[in-house]
């Protein structure tokens, strides 16, 4: 199948786009580990409005939080990585390939898993923030939203596509072989 090239500047735009991304999200780590005043009032100002912190969180909480926010960071890049080099095959015109399958799957099984990693960092953020407040007043607060219900779903709908793309080109080789 060959791509129009048309479709093939617009997937090398979102490869260069999801570069930046992956970029700005690497800078915007090392700027809170390397200035946790920065990233303690950015904190406080994003922090859940039923959330009651009494005392003010702790340059070892923020580095903590850092910590537990890897987990789904991490996440975030999986998913990324293997978004830009799907869009990487697009621009150089391969659509229907197992490499193509293969980051879909993989896309779509990082997806499922971020909302997962958002609710351990929501209970984690909580207790971390509320943890010297007085005894008796920490929180840990969990609870899944409805537009994680929709990631999982997608990214389960990601996870059967890709696989069928990949189980697809699997039989197209074979039948290649045999002809």
């Amino acid at each position: 199948m060959e791509l129009s090239n048309r479709f093939r500047v617009f997937a090398k735009s979102l490869f260069w786009f999801t570069t930046a991304v992956m970029i700005a999200l690497v800078i915007m780590v090392l700027t809170f580990a390397v200035s946790p005043d920065f990233a303690k009032s950015t904190l406080m100002r994003n922090a859940p409005d039923d959330l009651t912190i009494l005392v003010p969180p702790t340059t070892a909480t923020v580095y903590a939080l850092l910590a537990s926010g890897c987990v789904a960071l991490g996440l975030q890049f999986f998913v990324l990585w293997n978004m830009r080099a799907l869009f990487r095959l697009y621009a150089q015109g391969q659509a229907l390939s197992a490499a193509c399958g293969g980051h879909i799957a993989r896309i779509g099984a990082g997806v499922i898993a971020i909302p997962f990693a958002g609710v351990f960092y929501d209970a984690m953020s909580s207790f971390l923030l509320t943890r010297h407040n007085p005894p008796g007043q920490g929180e840990v607060s969990i609870g899944i939203q409805t537009t994680s219900i929709g990631l999982m779903v997608g990214g389960g709908m990601l996870l059967l596509v890709g696989a069928a793309m990949l189980e697809a080109s699997r039989q197209a080789d074979e039948n290649r072989s045999f002809v």
